[in-house]
């Protein structure tokens, strides 16, 4: 049976295994990304990341953006230290990154986990809301909703990756030097546009680890955040969850980056028809004062 075209979104709370799961597929997708950065422009950009306490920790110094510089699976894996946060803090400041994320969710452990976060200055900043959905089949179509626009949605082909690597630093505001072509050649990497009238619009790339999970990121314009409409990138995911499922993706994860508490933003309709469901919420912490 597919997944049926509904705008309902579970919001189910998973356990701990299944948290645990979820966030080392993203922290995978991150690793392998970051992994791809050219060796020159990465010294030159401070691109790097590190594992601490099951953690995996970004680096990107070059771009004063604290989503580059973050920690994915801090407490989850296995349970936070002061310690590991000291660790993560000192690093950022020995390497003059001053604008950076720490993450908390429900399953972070220990219970004292966000209570050491103030402690060392930090506060909640915003929060995402983290969505995944199985390898169950659907509709096409009926996922996507009727935009009420031509937009045509392909999957970038080499011919492409120039036109498509400009329009995602454009986007951005970021110098990535040839990071992104390189990332478009390399194993486990599709990248897709929405064009209209011919012209790229919105683009979004998924990563298909060697376990079959695919993170669906890179998204640009973020709806809701960068631009206030959504038509592209929910053309996006419905064809990117299709040509996932048709390369073998047994599960995908994703993030509403611009969350609404009572789930009214058209990307609950879409993701919601696609058959996400929301687990749980993350909370970005970081030091606001001056930032």
């Amino acid at each position: 049976m597919g997944v049926p075209a509904t705008a309902v979104m579970d919001t189910t709370p998973v356990g701990l295994a299944e948290a645990i799961a979820i966030e080392a597929a993203e922290a995978r997708a991150w690793a392998d990304m970051y992994g791809a950065a050219p060796a020159e422009f990465a010294r030159a950009a401070g691109v790097e990341t590190r594992d601490v306490a099951g953690a995996l920790v970004l680096r990107w110094a070059a771009t004063g953006r604290r989503y580059f510089s973050r920690a994915i699976g801090l407490g989850v894996a296995q349970p936070a230290t002061p310690a590991a946060l000291d660790e993560i803090l000192g690093w950022y400041e020995e390497t003059g990154v001053t604008m950076f994320l720490l993450q908390s969710l429900p399953h972070c452990r220990p219970a004292q986990y966000e209570d050491w976060l103030r402690e060392r200055g930090l506060e909640p900043f915003d929060a995402q809301d983290r969505i995944v959905r199985g390898g169950e089949p659907f509709d096409v179509a009926a996922a996507a909703g009727p935009a009420g626009r031509e937009l045509t949605v392909e999957r970038v082909e080499r011919g492409a990756v120039e036109e498509w690597a400009s329009f995602l630093a454009d986007t951005y505001g970021l110098d990535t030097g040839d990071w992104l072509e390189a990332l478009h050649a390399r194993p486990g990497w599709h990248q897709y546009v929405a064009r209209e009238a011919g012209v790229i619009v919105s683009a979004r790339g998924m990563f298909i680890d060697p376990g079959g999970t695919a993170w669906l990121g890179m998204d640009g314009p973020v709806p809701g955040v960068h631009a206030p409409e959504y038509d592209g990138d929910a053309a996006l995911c419905a064809a990117i969850v299709a040509d996932g499922l048709r390369r073998g993706a047994r599960s995908f994860i994703a993030d509403i980056e611009a969350p609404s508490a009572d789930m009214s933003t058209p990307a609950y309709d879409y993701f919601g028809r696609l058959g996400f469901r929301r687990p749980y919420v993350r909370t970005h912490w970081a030091r606001v004062a001056g930032g």
